[in-house]
This record gives structure tokens, sequence and C-alpha cells, in this order.
């Protein structure tokens, strides 16, 4: 069972009421995770914590608050919930989520099984869906925010910079690039406003990784990153995989008005992907495509095949 990384502890461990913490088990910018047992119920969660040095921050605390009243609205089998806000003995904001000990997909080599590929592209697709629906955009879907409970099941994390509508942008400072440049759309990039389409376009980047196994843009920095997202073409697949290219052309389009238009079209066209592949289709071709000519053979033909068999 793949688990998360053990972090070096700074400084000592919080006191969070109605919990025992353990260990440090991640850190994301503004807030510290830490691995806990809610007393109460006697069950491993894990326990976000915001950083003494983010308090001051005015837009990290109202990011911090906003991942939580986010998260707290949406209640899907596919989203991580959050069990209970509270502060610390010291009066940091805290939550605590479920404890998913199988990692994040960023961990896992998918490049042979398509089929589980599929399955997670379906799961994320399904909670975007139900996250679009009632006005929030994620904004930064990537391999490490898709982790796996203890089924094995995907679940969408990390609604911190989340963007929520009938909410000005000023949370996630408008004209700035808020996310991670190696799944950012084009137009998250530029810090130009953005929609549900950039999710998808996100989505669209972790399917090629996790079916490639590779990103489809590298680049040694996070600008020239961003610059290879806003201006490099799609890339062509492996031969293997060519029965993916339309699926990626659209989701990868530069444009939002050239991608799908929502979570359900991305998901109709997802299936539409042939399951076997140019492999195994072409037999299938060659096929139609003989039983076609025979259709419409002369007889003297069929004779001339009917003693080739009786040759044989």
């Amino acid at each position: 069972m793949t688990d998360w990384p053990t972090q070096p502890v700074r400084g000592p461990l919080p006191e969070v009421p109605g919990y025992r913490v353990a260990r440090v088990i991640g850190e994301c910018g503004m807030s510290t995770v830490y691995l806990g047992t809610q007393l109460s119920l006697g069950r491993e969660v894990a326990i976000k914590v915001m950083r003494p040095e983010a308090l001051a921050d005015e837009v990290a605390r109202r990011r911090f608050e906003n991942e939580a009243r986010t998260i707290a609205r949406l209640e899907h089998p596919h989203i991580v919930g959050i069990h209970e806000v509270g502060r610390t003995a010291d009066g940091l904001p805290w939550y605590a989520m479920p404890w998913l000990p199988r990692g994040h997909v960023g961990q896992r080599d998918l490049t042979g099984d398509p089929q589980r590929v599929r399955e997670i592209l379906r799961a994320l697709l399904s909670a975007l869906s139900y996250a679009h629906a009632r006005g929030v955009v994620h904004r930064d879907v990537k391999a490490e925010n898709v982790l796996f409970d203890e089924a094995d099941r995907p679940l969408l994390a990390d609604f911190g910079i989340a963007l929520r509508r009938g909410h000005g942008t000023r949370v996630t400072m408008t004209g700035l690039a808020v996310g991670s440049t190696a799944y950012m759309a084009p137009e998250q990039a530029r810090g130009e406003q953005v929609d549900h389409r950039a999710d998808l376009y996100s989505v669209g980047v972790l399917a090629w990784e996790m079916l490639v196994g590779e990103l489809p843009y590298k680049a040694d920095d996070a600008l020239s990153m961003a610059i290879q997202h806003a201006q490099n073409p799609i890339p062509r697949l492996p031969p293997s995989l060519r029965h993916w290219q339309r699926f990626f052309d659209r989701a990868l389009a530069k444009s939002p008005r050239k991608r799908f238009a929502d979570a359900a079209q991305m998901l109709e066209a997802l299936e539409r992907v042939p399951q076997g592949g140019p492999g195994r289709a072409a037999p299938a071709r060659l096929l139609a495509a003989a039983n076609g000519w025979l259709r419409r053979a002369p007889v003297t033909a069929w004779v001339l095949l009917g003693l080739a068999v009786a040759a044989a």
C-alpha cells in the first residue's frame, strides 16, 4: 500500500482539541497537514492547519477559510470532504479530513492500464460536473490532488484556490496565475478570468500524463511551462495511443471555446474513444472490407475462391 512520506517536523506539533496529532504528512504552501486520531471516534484523520506565518496574510487566511467553506458545500463520493473545523490552542484555523493512505495518482504508473485511466477520468469528471453545477471551479486539478481511499477510489482534493460563483477574484489575486503551471490552461497562465473549462483542460493534461507516462509539455521552470501551454501546438500521441488524439485535440485546445462545453460532454467523448485501440480495430475493418468485396465480386471470383478452398 502506497503511503504518504513522513515530513520533517518543524517545531512542536499543534494542539487540536479532540484530536491526537501524530506527525506531519504533507505541506501545501500556507498549511501543514498532519496525521491524527479523532479521539471521540477513534479514527485516523488528516488535519490541515494554517501555518502561523500565513495567519497574518489576509489573502492566505481568506483562501484557507474559502477552502473549508467550499468543501463543506460539496458532498460527492469523489470529492474529499471535511469532518470538522476549528482553531488550535494557539488560534490557528484547522479542519479535519478523511485520512487517505493510498497516495496520489502521480505515484502510480498507469501507462499500461488504460481501463484504470478511464475509471479515474470518469470519477474526476463526475466530481467536477457536480462542483461546476454549484458554481465552484477548482483551478488546481493535478496528479497530487487526486488521492485514493482505502477502497482505491479516486477523490479530488485541495480546493484552496477554488473560485466560487458570486465571490470576487481578489481572494486568488486577479492578474496573477494561480495553480500548478504544468496543468494550467492558457488563459489561467495569463492571469485572465477563468471558468469551468480551465478545469477540463487540466483534466486533459492529467489524462495525457496517465496514459503516456509524462506531461504533454515539459520545461525547466514555471514561466517556460506556462508559455508552452499558451503557444505550443498540441503534441501528437504515439501510434499505440493515436485513437485518443481526437479527444486530446479538444481537451487541450488553446481557446476555451474550442474545448468541451462541460464535464458531461467531455465524459461522452471519453466513452467514444475506442476501447481496443488502433491495433485491435484494424482486423475488424479488414474483415468488413473483405465482406464488402465478396458481396460485390463476380461469379467467377466465387468459383476461384471455392477452388482455392478445395485445394487447401
